[in-house]
């Protein structure tokens, strides 16, 4: 079956054109194939305060003082704006305040599939491409910036090298291990804090939504939301899509394939 074929971009297909300073781009933004790692953790609460001050949404935080965000690393090798790499720094809101949680590696997993009042906004975001770059700022109204970047998978890691274009200065780096089979401790926790009957439904479910805001100033004065679907049936490995909702900007975004726990 070709990615093309998947349900998720039948129901969603490009029907649009939007004009770069780099030429016309398609729209929605479709990834066919590819892999990826997502890190979830937490991070220095007043921080991400100070970074937040402009914005018009609020963190979330843990009872034992921190906030909550995630690093992408993706190598997208088929998408509607062409192949390449993406890093992403995103930091886990609200619109209204909320109760701070106890701390717990899943937490931001378990946030992003179960509540649809919580977004991640992106802080920080490189591709290697300046269509991708265009698309990004002058359309998504995204910080995108333009990196030298190289991912490299194999069975027993991936390794990532984010360096910014032109100067050369080191972004991000690293290597990750990739283990062979998923981790039944991992996915244990996961359904354990989801919930026998959600974690049922989820399993269920064609794709997931998520919610993408952009940070204000870019190109908008606003938080607006990007609607984001993502399967990760097989054929492909991970399949990713975004669509505007009524009074958003546009569309949007991504998913690992092969990370753990994810």
């Amino acid at each position: 079956m070709s990615p093309r074929d998947i349900q998720l971009f039948k129901q969603y297909p490009l029907i649009g054109r939007v004009t770069l300073s780099t030429g016309e781009a398609p729209t929605p933004y479709h990834i066919y194939d590819g892999y990826g790692l997502f890190i979830g953790g937490v991070t220095d609460l007043a921080a991400v305060r100070r970074l937040l001050a402009p914005e018009g949404v609020t963190p979330i935080t843990t009872t034992d003082g921190h906030a909550l965000m995630g690093i992408w690393v993706c190598d997208f090798t088929e998408a509607s704006l062409g192949a390449h790499h993406e890093l992403q720094f995103s930091i886990a809101v609200t619109r209204s305040a909320i109760d701070p949680i106890a701390p717990h590696p899943l937490n931001i997993l378990v946030l992003m599939l179960t509540r649809p009042d919580v977004s991640l906004l992106c802080h920080g975001l490189c591709n290697n491409t300046p269509n991708v770059v265009a698309y990004n700022r002058e359309y998504l109204s995204l910080n995108a910036r333009q990196t030298d970047s190289r991912i490299a998978q194999s069975a027993a890691s991936l390794t990532f090298a984010f360096n910014d274009h032109g100067m050369g200065q080191p972004i991000l780096s690293g290597t990750v291990h990739q283990p062979q089979r998923a981790s039944w401790r991992a996915n244990w926790s996961l359904a354990a804090r989801l919930g026998f009957k959600y974690t049922l439904a989820l399993r269920q479910q064609p794709w997931i939504s998520m919610s993408v805001l952009n940070p204000v100033g870019v190109v908008l004065n606003r938080n607006a939301t990007s609607r984001t679907f993502t399967t990760t049936r097989r054929p492909p490995c991970a399949i990713l899509i975004a669509t505007p909702i009524p009074w958003t900007l546009a569309t949007r975004r991504i998913a690992p394939c092969n990370s753990d726990p994810s």
